[in-house]
């Protein structure tokens, strides 16, 4: 049976209406063509089939209207739902053969909005599984709801990885809402995103987020979790896609943080602080790196030719600085460095990155 209570927190679902209000147990939506309204107070049941109202608790009511068509419905003392219908200010009564199917509606409008989600999904799951639940999310209105149903399914612990891909591509096809989708981004566990065709899916449902903000929380949560070399590409592709050099700093900061690979996924990595506009944000994330394990002459010499794309000189003497104390202190590494020395025509700038290798 359909359980409905304390629903005010379900009001937020309504975000894609033109316009919303609500008032305690009151839930107003226009979208400019219709006009929906309900009240409530109490717990009301639905039947099984969800086509009528089985129960009201004592002193309970449902008052529903949408355009010109209401149903009433309240608990006489024997317990006994009395409804009242009207349709186009006409008063219908119970023995109308139109009320069955007004109810009917009524019934399964609120549905669509979220009424008692949580039992709804149990009865889909017990019914016809993961895939009912999933083909559910095609049918019902507004993200708040439809993340309701994802989210049981993310959490499920016999989710597979092709149905955690597929889940993926619900939220880009269904949910509008960046703050949905980071939200439920956050329910995809570090099990689940090792299958690098899941955390694929993962990063395009990120990339799908306008809100750079929403997206770098997106992107986090991803990095925090281990990373091979695949997957450590694919993120940095993601975070290419960010808008915000600030965001974008601080994502690659925590990646480096997290793991550095040899090879193209190191050249990647360059490429990906070159994306950053700001110089200053873009020298912080250099020095972060000259920070971390280099391991090898080519990455020295890769990132000393990085700071060539920093266009402030003071910034790039500043990170080079640091490099000269890090740095390996054969021939060919120091060649470089001194040749990207050159480039810096401020003498005392030049002179102090200079100073620094001898």
């Amino acid at each position: 049976m359909k359980i409905i209570r304390n629903l005010s927190v379900l009001v937020v679902l309504f975000i894609f209406a033109a316009a919303c209000h609500h008032q305690g147990n009151s839930i107003v939506v226009n979208d400019g063509i219709s006009k929906l309204k309900i009240n409530y107070s109490g717990e009301i049941r639905f039947t099984d089939d969800e086509l009528a109202i089985q129960s009201i608790s004592p002193e309970g009511y449902l008052r529903y209207q949408k355009n010109d068509k209401k149903v009433f419905a309240v608990r006489d003392l024997n317990g006994k739902i009395k409804y009242e219908f009207y349709d186009q200010g006409r008063k219908l009564t119970e023995e109308d053969p139109d009320v069955r199917k007004m109810l009917a509606e009524a019934i399964q409008e609120m549905i669509s909005v979220g009424f008692d989600a949580q039992g709804r999904i149990k009865r889909l799951n017990e019914k016809g599984g993961l895939r009912a639940v999933l083909n559910e999310v095609d049918h019902i209105n507004g993200d708040f709801v439809k993340s309701m149903y994802l989210e049981y399914l993310i959490s499920s612990d016999s989710i597979r990885s092709n149905q955690m891909i597929e889940i993926a591509e619900k939220i880009v096809a269904q949910i509008g809402s960046d703050f949905e989708k980071g939200k439920l981004l956050k329910g995809f566990s570090a099990a689940s995103l090792t299958d690098s065709l899941v955390s694929k899916a993962y990063l395009d449902v990120a990339k799908s987020i306008g809100s750079d903000f929403e997206k770098a929380n997106a992107l986090k949560h991803r990095i925090k979790y281990p990373i091979n070399n695949e997957q450590f590409d694919d993120i940095l592709g993601s975070i290419n896609t960010v808008g915000s050099d600030f965001e974008k700093a601080n994502l690659l900061k925590e990646l480096i943080d997290q793991k550095i690979f040899e090879g193209e996924s190191f050249s990647n990595l360059l490429n990906a602080v070159n994306h950053i506009g700001s110089d200053f944000e873009k020298a912080n994330v250099l020095k972060k790196l000259v920070g971390k394990e280099i391991k090898t002459d080519e990455q020295w010499i890769g990132l000393i030719n990085g700071t060539e794309q920093i266009s402030s000189e003071f910034e790039r003497s500043n990170v080079l600085v640091q490099l000269a104390d890090k740095m390996p202190t054969n021939d060919v590494v120091k060649a470089n460095y001194l040749k990207v020395a050159k480039t810096i025509s401020a003498e005392m700038d030049y002179e102090r990155v200079v100073k620094a290798v001898q």
